[in-house]
């Protein structure tokens, strides 16, 4: 017995070291995993409007065109550091030269490319094809989808107009119909043939909506393509809650890429950091990302200041005196180690008119002279210099400096702030007080009561509108505002529903005609916010599409910059100057002036994050 009762204590011995042996490999696993899920590298950050979608040919918004730029892959894109900008392939083999006398460019995309997995696939790999592209540039002219930009495509391609108009004639959009200038030559090859000769054509491949999607996701997912982004891109849509939450995760199929520094300046510090942080390193380095889109200016702000954030880029104007006191970093930035980066964006604002408003559109004498007036009596530099705060400069064109085309010497004299002048050129047209209740009518009677509507949740916004209410007033007409939420105001300008309103537009693409179209007639209820038609700016802007840059086209560029001037169908706006505040443990940031974001570019210094943390 006594031998037995051993053997059964050794036997109990054992099983409980064995328990103990397990249970210390388990908790050993655990703390390792915790250890690796501690070091998961997240980038938290703000938008300051919200987004509207993820489909690539639906939107026009540029947070939701950030977004998509990581979801999926242009055939071309801009080298990350090259100043001035440079395209570069991506997932194309070059970057194709214009053959056929500038009217054919065929396009040879690299084999080996998937996109991220997705039900839709059923189970399979789906690799990446030239009819991927073919199907995604004819989604644009599909009315269905009611793309904003259309426009890229229209009166471009042979045989795409007549396939538009046969389409509509039959009530069929036939996706299997060939069309004469999209040729898919094989598995991987894709050819264009223009009417014309297009010298921006190949920048339209460069930009985060062009770009190929698989036709089973979109048709799998048809009732709701906006929340379903599937691309070959570095990030996939992890978590999306509309307006108030967006969540990327690194996409675990995706090829990889590494940073060209080829370009790079050594002069520019900015530069030297990306290639310090990033060389030799495949990217993506960032396993997560969370946005929050944030319209109010303050919880924004403060967002970072609590370390909530990362970064902040396009810090409210209203901010940047506590951040920059005399344009340099405040005390407490620089005990933070926080860097600054100032950047004026290729882009503008202006205030539309609508053409189609019986009151303030419309291009008999009386309009247009109505529309110069108000413009004289709004004192843009009340916006420049107390709304922001300095960071802007009043803008005399449609295309902004830093973009091919922009005519340092332009002067658009009308639309300089005169008060006395405005006066005279309404009590000159008819525009005075007819019934005696201090404010001045119509030349028929009607009384005036404009409105201008501005973006909800935001503060600049508000003090723009209410800075036209002043300057009307000044004049002796009523204004009222309306505040309506970003994506709504989008929405309703499109469809014209508005009487003035305030818009930015940032370069798609690094050339002035990416600006000039926002007021081709065509382009009314897709771009032409204002709904402008006037036969002889579309017959400018249509030459100017056939030329190269150069004397001859910037001769057109001017005729249509005056046009604009004398016509008025905006009041013009400002340059921004816009400054990016970055935590130290962010590493390889640097803003680009035409692409949105940096996630694919960046990394985090994820011990210096957690330290800063927890102070």
């Amino acid at each position: 017995m006594g031998n037995m009762h051993r053997m059964i204590l050794q036997k109990l011995n054992i099983a409980v070291m064995a328990r103990v042996a397990i249970a210390l490999f388990l908790a050993t696993v655990l703390a390792q995993h915790v250890a690796v899920a501690a070091e998961k590298k997240v980038l938290k950050i703000a938008f300051r409007a919200a987004e509207t979608g993820f489909d690539p040919q639906r939107i026009e918004d540029r947070y939701s065109v950030g977004i998509c730029e990581n979801f999926f892959d242009s055939l071309l894109t801009y080298d990350w550091l090259a100043l001035p900008v440079k395209l570069v392939p991506q997932i194309v083999d070059k970057v194709p030269e214009g053959e056929e006398g500038g009217t054919r460019f065929t396009f040879h995309l690299k084999p080996g490319i998937f996109f991220a997995d997705d039900p839709a696939f059923n189970g399979k790999r789906r690799e990446l094809v030239a009819k991927d592209m073919e199907y995604a540039i004819k989604r644009f002219r599909d009315p269905v989808n009611r793309s904003p930009y259309s426009w890229l495509f229209e009166d471009k391609i042979v045989g795409f107009d007549e396939f538009v108009d046969a389409a509509k004639k039959n009530d069929k959009y036939d996706y299997d119909k060939p069309i004469e200038g999209i040729q898919v030559l094989d598995k991987y090859t894709i050819s264009f043939k223009l009417r014309a000769p297009d010298y921006n054509f190949l920048y339209f491949f460069a930009m985060p909506i062009v770009v190929p999607v698989a036709r089973e996701v979109i048709e799998t997912y048809a009732a709701d393509t906006m929340a379903h982004p599937v691309g070959t891109g570095p990030y996939i849509l992890k978590e999306w809650v509309r307006r108030s939450k967006i969540v990327l995760e690194r996409n675990p199929g995706y090829r990889g890429h590494v940073l060209n520094t080829q370009y790079a300046n050594p002069d520019d510090p900015w530069d030297n950091d990306a290639v310090k942080a990033l060389t030799g390193k495949r990217l993506p380095l960032i396993d997560r990302i969370e946005i929050s889109p944030i319209e109010e200016e303050q919880p924004r702000f403060l967002a970072f200041m609590n370390r909530e954030h990362d970064y902040i880029e396009e810090t409210p104007f209203a901010f940047i005196s506590q951040l920059l006191p005399l344009g340099k970093l405040a005390p407490a930035m620089l005990k933070r180690q926080v860097r600054v980066q100032r950047t004026e964006e290729p882009e503008i604002t202006w205030d539309a008119f609508n053409m189609d408003d019986p009151i303030v559109g419309g291009y008999k004498p009386e309009n247009v002279a109505f529309r110069r007036a108000l413009i004289l009596a709004h004192d843009r530099s009340q916006e420049v210099n107390i709304i922001r705060r300095g960071q802007a400069s009043a803008t005399m064109s449609p295309i902004p400096p830093g973009v091919v085309g922009y005519d340092p010497n332009f002067k658009a004299e009308d639309q300089e702030y005169n008060l006395p002048r405005a006066k005279a050129l309404l009590d000159m047209f008819g525009y005075v007080d007819k019934d005696g209740d201090g404010w001045r009518d119509m030349p028929d009677g009607r009384p005036i009561i404009l409105q201008f509507k501005y973006r909800a949740n935001e503060q600049e916004g508000r003090q723009i509108a209410e800075l036209w209410v002043k300057c009307m007033s000044a004049i002796g007409i009523r204004m009222t505002t309306v505040a309506v939420q970003f994506a709504d105001l989008l929405k309703d300008r499109k469809v014209g529903k508005f009487q003035m309103s305030n818009l930015a537009w940032i370069a798609d693409y690094p050339d002035g005609q990416n600006f000039l179209q926002l007021l081709y007639g065509p382009n009314t209820n897709i771009s032409n916010d204002a709904r402008f038609k006037l036969p002889e700016y579309d017959r400018l802007y249509s030459a100017a599409l056939k030329l190269p840059d150069g004397p001859e086209r910037s001769k057109l560029y001017r005729e249509m910059n005056r046009l604009i001037v004398a016509y008025a169908p905006w009041r013009l706006g400002v340059n921004r100057t816009f400054s990016q505040f970055i935590n130290p443990w962010v590493l390889g940031y640097k803003k680009h002036p035409i692409l949105y974001t940096a996630f694919k570019y960046l990394d985090i210094d994820v011990p210096a994050q957690q330290a800063s943390l927890e102070q």
